[in-house]
């Protein structure tokens, strides 16, 4: 599947989400929770869509081993809260999200909100390729 094929079926699966018309363009740079107004539930709908649609597992905590990698936890949050260099790892991962959206204190239960399309795309290839 080519990255232009699977972001064309995570947008559709934002739309369905959404209960969006097919005419209402979803961009890769779009941010869920801020641009198209996702909520909570709406994250786990898309998950559980995605999670069908390519037959992958996306756990609780994904976003955040991810952004994590190879860094000892103790060095990338303290009690929930991302260290300043497990902030800069986060941004780093979700650089097609603007820097004036992450603010200086990120718990680690927000990871999702700082999702855009194309972040979702990227993890599903990531998903895909690991199976």
């Amino acid at each position: 599947m080519n990255d232009h094929g699977t972001f064309g079926e995570v947008a559709a699966l934002v739309r369905e989400t959404l209960a969006l018309p097919e005419s209402e363009p979803v961009r890769d740079d779009q941010l869920l929770f801020f641009d198209l107004n996702f909520t909570s539930l709406d994250m786990l709908d898309l998950l559980f869509r995605l999670e069908q649609r390519f037959d992958i597992s996306i756990r609780e905590g994904t976003i955040y081993q991810l952004a994590r990698g190879e860094t000892p936890d103790s060095e990338f949050a303290v009690d929930s809260v991302l260290t300043s260099s497990g902030r800069e790892r986060l941004m780093r991962m979700m650089y097609d999200s603007p820097a004036e959206i992450f603010p200086p204190r990120i718990h680690v239960t927000t990871l999702p909100r700082y999702c855009t399309v194309g972040a979702i795309t990227r993890l599903v290839e990531h998903k895909i390729a690991r199976t």
